[in-house]
């Protein structure tokens, strides 16, 4: 399973007591900002790792410059926990894609409520992020977004992160807001642009970002 790239969102425990078995969301309360783990006021962190980098990590370090704290990349999900464990000391924020998440989801949580210096930050992607912004005026993406499960073709995309990004490149193509994963188009920086990314975000994390956008 650890190969697979599942959502946080969709891990389930299994309960066999009682006249009725059945399934039990897992991590239904830990989407986002995750639970005990936030701090009541505001999240002053040390270290941001970002699981992306590539564009996410980009646009995350570029909002940051004028932060006290540190962006670091991770350089793929995998590398996450590792690079977490190893910062005991830090205040740390973790932004990784939730889209495919779910294999990290079990030891990130026990490093979460064992050394409570954690605090996991969890959109279904970067991509996932500019569409959810309303950067793109369309009705198709409303729609993509109110139920995905329903455009993802599996034989295609690999993982829900692989389609948010496909759509987006898509409905940017040849436009102003060009998107290509590699590489942030610059435009993304502008004034408007991150102002309604950060809005997408919980208050919490766009509270990260103390820019004046």
């Amino acid at each position: 399973l650890i190969n697979l790239p599942y959502s946080v969102d969709e891990i389930y425990g299994i309960r066999s007591s009682g006249k009725y078995a059945g399934l039990k969301q897992t991590y239904h309360e830990f989407f986002h900002i995750y639970g005990e783990h936030v701090p009541g006021e505001s999240i002053r962190p040390s270290l941001l790792i970002v699981e992306d980098s590539n564009s996410g990590y980009e646009f995350f370090d570029s909002i940051s410059k004028s932060e006290s704290y540190n962006v670091i990349s991770a350089g793929g999900k995998s590398n996450v926990f590792k690079m977490a464990n190893d910062q005991e000391e830090e205040q740390i924020v973790v932004i990784a894609d939730g889209a495919a998440f779910g294999s990290e989801m079990d030891r990130m949580m026990k490093l979460a409520s064992s050394r409570k210096n954690i605090t996991l930050y969890l959109p279904e992607s970067f991509e996932w992020l500019i569409l959810k912004s309303g950067l793109i005026a369309s009705s198709e993406v409303k729609e993509i977004l109110s139920h995905p499960e329903d455009f993802v073709e599996s034989k295609v995309y690999f993982s829900w992160e692989q389609f948010f990004t496909a759509c987006l490149q898509r409905l940017t193509n040849g436009t102003f807001l060009q998107y290509q994963k590699s590489l942030l188009n610059p435009v993304y920086l502008h004034p408007r642009e991150t102002k309604a990314l950060l809005e997408t975000m919980p208050e919490q994390t766009r509270a990260l970002f103390r820019r004046d956008v």
